[in-house]
This record gives C-alpha cells, structure tokens and sequence, in this order.
C-alpha cells in the first residue's frame, strides 16, 4: 500500500505574467488533517483547483492510491472521491437541502425521483454531522455554517475520501467553529483526509495534524503541526518577521458627521441610535446574526427602513438607493467582495475606474488614457501587486481585490465609507496593509465604518466599537490596550 494517499509532484501553472505553481509537491495521508497555509497569491487555491481539474497543470503527475491520475474537470475529481468545499459555497439557494445533497444523485425508483428516500437519506448525512434541520427547506432560509455543513454532506454522497475546506470558518461564530471542527476530527476518525486552507493560524494549531507552507508559489516547508510555532508559520509564509498588529491611538475631529436616529427594520434591527465623528474609525461588533449588516445595508439603500432617520454632516437626508448613497459621498465595500464589490471579468484599471468615468470623459468620450494613468497612480499608491493594469482582477489574491475596491472609492472623493468583514480571508500582512490604508484614509478626514466579526481586529483598528446582538444596539465601548474580545462578548451578551 502506498505511504501516501494522494502524491502531487513537480506541479506547474503559469498564467500570463505570473508564474503560480512552481514545482510543487503536495503530499497526504488517509486519516490525516492537513493545513495548506501561505499569503493571498502564494497558490494554495491554485493547487487545490489543479488537484480538482478546475485548472490543468502545465506540468507535474497527480498520484492517488499509488496511481497516475488526471482530472479534467470537478465531476471526474468527484467520481475519484477527491470533494472540494470551496469559500464561495456553491450551492443553489431555491433548492431545498436535500435536492443540494443529492444534485445529480437523486434517489430513484424507477425512472422518476424518489423524494421520499432523497429527503430520508439527506436527513441521515445532516445527522451523522450532528446537524438536526429539516432537509426540505430552502438553502437560502439557513446560516452559513448550515449551508457549509450541507456542502460537506454533498462531497460525502459522493463517497470522497479526500476533502478540501477553502477558509471554512470565515463567515462561521465560535461555537459553529467548534461544530465544524467536531466534525472534521470525527471524518478523520473515519479515515478521511483532509485539507483546510485557512488564514486563521491558531485554528491550525487547533485542528491539524501537519501543515504544509507555500510562499510565491513555490513549497517551503511541510511539518507536524507540533513542531511549528504561529510565529514560525509567518516567518515561513512571508519570508521575514512580521510585526504584530498593533492599537494605534488616533486623534479625529469632534464634528458629528452621520448620525443615526431610532432606525427600525422588521426583525432585522430595531431603534438603533447611534453617532460617528469626521474621520473617525467607528467600528461595529457582535456575532454572526446580529443585525450589523442588514442595518448598514439599509442606511446605504440596499434595503428600505420602516423608521428612522440619517444625518449626514447636521442635515436630514433620505436614502433610497446605492445610487442617492452615492451621490452624498458614501460608499460600501461588501462582504461578499468577489460576488458584490468587483466586477471578475473586468481588469483592475476597469474596476477602479467604474464610477470614476464621468472624471476622465473629454466632449463625452472617455480618455482611455487618462483613465488608465489614474488606474496606475492607486496601484502605485495602494502597493496593489499585479502584472498590470489590464490584468483581470480575479487573477489577484484576496488582499489585492480589497485594495483595489478601496482604490475605487478613494478616485470617488467619498467622505464616508463603510467596510463590511474587510480583511475575511486575507493574510496576515495583507491585513496590516489594510488596516495601515484605513488608518490613512481616516487621516485625511474620511469618515470610515469597519463591520467585522474578528473582536480583535475592531480591537486594533477602531476609535470606538457599537456592540450588537440580536438586532439591536447593546452598547458603544472605547477601547484600549488591557480590553480583550471577551469584555466585547459580554457586552453583546448582556
């Protein structure tokens, strides 16, 4: 029987202009956790997506059970037991649980569907994950970590042996945390190997056996997770000694610039009352549910209030749309950046300069040079590492995406911007890049929101922090260096 499950070896993927897998040899074993670790653009995903036939490598064998193998798309890595839960889930909302779990493998009697056994057997998968929901509903009336939990069922339908999670906790509280990984350590007990890329090193230490370290996609080490410090793994992944983020104290304006009065929303938020100061780092915590989004969503025109007032700069203004937001000089960066804040198909330079057009427009035409040249002055400016401007901005990793979304809104003057979960699977030096551009951004007198369920990150970054829970406002704490993330629970919790 061979040593290993599954062998990659001298792995090679070139895209124009950056070559992203050089010569990369990936090992694991049955019964083992692997964490695939390395900053954004280091190839973890690229990898993995050879691994899946996503990508095909330009070079390099894949062994698995001590056989060469190749995978030419998802369904034939599937039909080798090799599953892939990938971070942007990629699951049919409108579908019921149980139509997700059994896509393509409905139980069936005869020729027709059986959506009894379907419905009974998706019941079982959920169980065996600890998971008691009812497999009829809809995908999109449950949680995130439901929805996880449903992609996992889907790979073990398929019998897979191998299972990738792709930042599996990013959207996910501790106690969902917890669930999860009870149910990776139970998989590994039952012989599964599996693979979690994640950029949440103390939950390396937590759940994994060994962890291999990519950096410019290339291999730098591979070890026992025993054997390897958090300080070590970053040292590894950035090539050099990486300074911990630290709380910087900030001095703002005391000019209120937006403030918000009695704003209701159904069951999402009620009467929440808040204000934040010019160029203030207003942070807002609580955990996964708490109303944080739905209610910035709703100031920003996403959605419609049912009372409540906005002032912006001491004057009443009314907000219907991202478009009347826009026009006030406030912009948002979503959570969902890849599917929501960016345009994939477009390059960088079109992603910064959507909104910004009417700026370079010369007897109505746009000046594509002059379009460009603004482009090129955030790349330089934002330290955006990419080929080119014309490069397409999903070829970029996660940090570089986030920096030129911020790009766009700095071109666009805006004097309020709101930042939902910014740094979610970003690295860690790509964190301390963003945290340095907002702390820049509020210098100069933008006001900035930052949304995140990281308590640590409000932590270092915010000037106050607004506590929800639950759809409503709990309390607004200042923060200093001796307040740790469980005096912001409690608070959320009081």
């Amino acid at each position: 029987m061979a040593e290993y499950l599954l062998n990659m070896k001298q792995i090679v993927k070139q895209f124009p202009g950056t070559l992203a897998l050089d010569h990369v040899d990936f090992n694991l074993k049955s019964g083992e956790v692997m964490a695939l670790i390395g900053e954004n653009g280091a190839g973890k995903s690229t990898l993995m997506n050879v691994l899946m036939g996503i990508l095909q490598p330009d070079s390099g064998e894949i062994i698995l059970n001590g056989e060469k193998v190749e995978n030419k798309s998802p369904y034939e890595a599937l039909q080798k037991k090799i599953g892939m839960v990938p971070q942007e889930l990629n699951l049919v909302p409108d579908l019921s649980i149980a139509e997700n779990i059994f896509l393509g493998l409905h139980q069936k009697k005869g020729h027709r569907i059986n959506w009894n056994q379907t419905v009974e057997k998706a019941k079982e998968m959920m169980e065996k994950l600890e998971v008691e929901i009812d497999p009829g509903i809809r995908t999109a009336e449950v949680s995130a970590a439901y929805q996880q939990l449903v992609s996992i069922a889907r790979t073990l339908v398929f019998g897979s042996n191998i299972i990738i999670l792709d930042e599996p906790t990013a959207s996910l509280t501790l106690n969902e945390t917890e669930h999860l990984f009870r149910n990776v350590k139970k998989l590994r007990e039952e012989g599964k190997a599996i693979i979690i890329i994640t950029h949440h090193l103390d939950e390396v230490q937590q759940i994994s056996d060994r962890v291999t370290i990519m950096r410019d996609g290339k291999l730098v080490k591979v070890c026992d997770t025993k054997d390897i410090t958090i300080d070590e793994m970053i040292y590894h992944m950035a090539n050099q000694k990486v300074e911990k983020n630290q709380r910087v104290e900030r001095k703002h304006s005391d000019e209120i610039f937006l403030e918000v009065k009695n704003f209701s929303r159904g069951k999402e938020f009620k009467d929440i009352s808040f204000e934040v100061k010019k160029g203030e780092i207003y942070g807002v915590a609580g955990l996964v549910g708490a109303g944080r989004t739905e209610l910035f969503s709703c100031i920003y025109g996403l959605t419609h209030k049912e009372a409540g007032q906005v002032f912006l700069e001491g004057k009443e203004v009314e907000i219907h749309s991202p478009a009347s937001a826009i026009r006030l000089g406030i912009g948002l960066v979503p959570e969902e950046r890849r599917k929501q804040g960016m345009f994939p198909v477009l390059s960088v330079c079109e992603n910064i300069m959507m909104l910004n057009y009417e700026k370079v427009k010369k007897n109505g035409k746009i000046n594509f040079s002059k379009a460009k040249e603004t482009a090129d002055y955030h790349i330089q400016a934002l330290r955006i590492k990419t080929p080119s401007g014309q490069t397409l901005i999903k070829n970029l990793s996660g940090g570089n995406q986030q920096k030129v979304i911020l790009g766009r809104w700095m071109e666009k003057n805006v004097k309020l911007l709101i930042l939902d979960e910014p740094t979610r699977g970003i690295d860690v030096r790509a964190k301390s890049e963003i945290y340095k551009l907002v702390r820049e951004m509020a210098d100069i007198g933008i006001t900035i929101i930052v949304i995140s369920s990281e308590m640590d990150e409000l932590l270092t970054i915010a000037d106050r922090i607004m506590i929800m829970n639950a759809g409503k406002l709990k309390g607004i704490v200042s923060p200093d260096e001796d307040m740790a993330r469980e005096d912001l629970l409690k608070v959320a919790l009081n």
